[in-house]
């Protein structure tokens, strides 16, 4: 069967099989729609008359054939046909598997085609959706893929039509027919209505991505889909155990960890798992809204509270009632407004701003921040009764840092999620090795951005290299043994930059408080203050005891 196969970059990403008329561009309504920018919508079209296969220039502008443009020529085989960074070779019979490129010269020597009465080896598809993955036998006689009860395949995705692609054996080969689907089906990142499937292939109709491959491939280890999170760590295991065994109460939450760490996503799996599962799920992230405004925003207000209240306007507890209401960075709700949210949790009740009387709302509080809640207790800077009252049942995040094995598994699943439709890009092991090797200071959400930047700076292959990762943050390098004494300020408040100069000084200097004041010119008396208040006491002593100091201040 005449076809032609398309190249970028020297590398066949696909074939496509030729009927009477076959559209080329861009637009997402051509027979094969390639993502170019340097082609029209309709860049030229394929068609069959009588002496053979001819181009139609569709672009006004000339595609080029042969290295010359033309607006119409006929079609010989091995003709080459230029569309930007691709090119297509026309064929007047199916190739084999094999295609010979000599970079030399450009020519491209095919070989015979293959026997059409050879039956298509066996194949099975893998396919990978919503997170999770099963595969399926092809029937020897085909199959087809949609969302209709009716297909031979069903796939529950509100981007496949009903009757959406069909997979058949022609010629020894599997082939792929798009159904006249809304949303298209897409192989190697361009759109097709018919293409050749060689085992290992893969292709992509709605969020949904299927693969071609031989039957009994071992299946691939998968870290387990807990809601939108994504782990094979222990430690994450018990996260997901424990959101299982609270989500069902209306206890108090409190999900302690670092930033980037996924607590929104705890928060709602809570939510999600719970029997108000149904009702709103409002988050508030406490250290992104103005002082002055958060009793409004958490409260509401009533018409005319103050200047430019000129509307009665709810407040996230009203919004929130009957569902769950999750208090992003708590740590940075000012003091004089946590009296008010303890009144709300101890009794059900809110009082907008400006109003005489409370308001009953019944809400699920999952609270959240990265900060030290006892420390800030301690600081005089968190009520104690309200640290008690939102830590019912606290769940601690481990930073990614502390769960590597889940780096290569988040990496591919990103990577999977950003790369082009049905463009099959991957991981190459350096590039892998070097994600592993990072620390992670900004966790799950830094790992995500490293790996929109890769996909971006990897070039034009389909494989991301290693030169292609790079981190915004470079406090610790893959050959670091951990024991960094470097103070990093980024987003820390000035206490935080306090504390941690006297406890690097106190592990420099080997607990000895006489040396941190000399070093750091601090009074004695503050030194040990401060030492006292985060309990540092231990900080830098061999073993980690807590000896008595010789430099200690009398009574």
């Amino acid at each position: 069967m005449p076809e032609l196969a398309f190249f970028r970059h020297g590398e066949e990403l696909l074939r496509v099989a030729l009927g009477d008329r076959t559209a080329i561009g861009r637009a997402p309504e051509c027979d094969v729609s390639l993502p170019e920018p340097a082609l029209s919508r309709v860049q030229a079209v394929v068609e069959r008359r009588a002496d053979g296969f001819h181009l139609v220039d569709r672009s006004g502008r000339g595609t080029s054939v042969g290295g010359e443009p033309v607006a119409h020529t006929a079609l010989a085989d091995g003709t080459e046909i230029a569309l930007g960074a691709w090119r297509a070779l026309f064929r007047t019979a199916s190739g084999g598997d094999i295609v010979e490129a000599t970079r030399r010269s450009g020519a491209t020597r095919v070989r015979a085609a293959a026997d059409a009465t050879r039956e298509a080896p066996p194949a099975a598809l893998r396919i990978s959706a919503g997170g999770r993955e099963r595969v399926v036998p092809l029937p020897p006689a085909g199959a087809t893929l949609g969302k209709d009860p009716s297909c031979d395949i069903v796939l529950d995705d509100p981007f496949v039509s009903a009757l959406h692609v069909r997979l058949e054996a022609r010629g020894g080969r599997w082939r792929l027919s798009d159904l006249g689907s809304t949303n298209g089906t897409f192989l190697a990142g361009a759109r097709v209505s018919h293409a050749e499937l060689p085992l290992g292939s893969s292709f992509a109709l709605g969020d949904a991505v299927v693969t071609v491959e031989p039957p009994g491939m071992p299946e691939r280890e998968r870290p387990a889909v807990f809601e939108a999170m994504l782990s094979r760590d222990p430690g994450m295991r018990q996260v997901f155990d424990l959101v299982d065994r609270v989500a069902p109460s209306d206890v108090a939450v409190a999900i302690l960890g670092e930033t980037g760490t996924g607590k929104e996503l705890v928060a709602r799996a809570i939510h999600s798992r719970s029997p108000r599962a149904a009702q709103p799920f409002i988050a508030v992230n406490c250290s992104a809204i103005a002082e002055s405004l958060i009793e409004s925003e958490l409260f509401g207000h009533e018409k005319g509270a103050f200047t430019g209240a000129d509307r009665l306007r709810k407040g996230a507890f009203e919004e929130a009632n009957g569902g769950t209401i999750f208090l992003d960075e708590i740590g940075e709700l000012p003091l004089d407004l946590q009296p008010k949210l303890l009144r709300a949790l101890e009794l059900g009740e809110v009082k907008r701003v400006g109003a005489s009387r409370p308001i009953q709302v019944s809400v699920r509080i999952v609270a959240a921040t990265h900060r030290d809640l006892r420390a800030q207790v301690r600081a005089g800077k968190f009520r104690e009764d309200l640290f008690y009252r939102l830590c019912v049942v606290p769940i601690s995040i481990p930073p990614l840092r502390q769960r590597r094995g889940d780096v290569r598994a988040l990496a591919e699943t990103f990577l999977d999620r950003a790369a082009p439709r049905g463009l099959p890009v991957r991981w190459s092991e350096d590039a892998l090795r070097r994600l592993e090797a990072y620390d992670w200071p900004g966790n799950v959400r830094q790992l995500r951005n490293v790996v929109l930047r890769a996909l971006l700076f990897r070039g034009e292959g389909l494989q991301v290299p290693a030169a292609a990762v790079t981190f915004e943050d470079t406090r610790t390098t893959p050959g670091d043994t951990g024991d960094d004494d470097t103070l990093y300020v980024r987003g820390l408040t000035l206490e935080d930059i306090e504390r941690e100069a006297i406890r690097l000084s106190l592990r420099r200097n080997r607990g000895k408080r006489a040396a941190v004041v000399k070093e750091l010119q601090i009074a004695k008396s503050t030194v040990m203050k401060r030492i006292g208040q985060w309990a540092l006491q231990s900080e830098g002593r061999p073993g980690g005891a807590a000896v008595e100091d010789d430099d200690a201040p009398g009574e």
